[in-house]
């Protein structure tokens, strides 16, 4: 039996992304970025990118950047488990525009949620709660011009066992399977 995994609670915050600066670049790894067991997918986009410490449009915290206006980033969790999404910060990509993003969730069961958020014109980040209805969620694609993320509150509520521990439960049910065989043989053989 694969021992149930408990919840745990993350706030992915792309603080390891940081960089002292006046510019704005590509993350390293452009498509794609993983953090804290959750990943972020850049879809129909030509990445992610940020800003650097010292520029303007700095939030105040190293925060992602859909960098493709009709861009769609996707979160999932690694490995493909569940999880419930609490809040996101979000801000403007620069003060000469507002940012809508529209969340669109995908439970376990393929049922879908939806919520939006508009930020200000201010490059500061604002904390947005999403409503009772994201749990349970394997995965939530948003999309929208113009807007950097950070901060996002998820707490795994499952995870795709491991392939050691799917392996390591087989194994251990295949050794059960043989210990019987021999215990039922040696039954046998003694009545014989």
């Amino acid at each position: 039996m694969i021992p149930a995994i408990p919840a745990h609670a993350a706030i992915i915050d792309f603080q390891s992304l940081e960089v002292v600066g006046t510019e704005y670049d590509y993350v390293p790894d452009v498509y794609s970025y993983t953090e804290k067991g959750f990943t972020f997918d850049a879809l129909n986009s030509v990445g992610f990118a940020r800003w650097f410490t010292l520029n303007p449009n700095y939030p105040g915290s190293t925060a992602l950047i859909n960098k493709s206006v009709d861009g769609i980033t996707r979160l999932t969790q690694v490995g493909g488990g569940a999880f419930d999404l609490a809040s996101i910060d979000l801000t403007s990509y620069t003060t000469s525009w507002n940012f809508t993003g529209v969340f669109t969730g995908t439970k376990a069961d393929l049922s879908t949620v939806t919520q939006s958020f508009t930020t200000d014109h201010l490059v500061s980040l604002e904390t947005f709660t999403f409503n009772s209805g994201f749990t349970n969620l394997t995965k939530v694609e948003w999309g929208g011009p113009g807007g950097q993320f950070d901060n996002i509150n998820v707490t795994a509520t499952s995870a795709v066992p491991e392939p050691l521990t799917i392996l390591g439960a087989m194994t251990a049910t295949g050794f059960g399977a043989i210990f019987k065989r021999k215990l039922a043989q040696k039954k046998t053989d003694k009545k014989d």
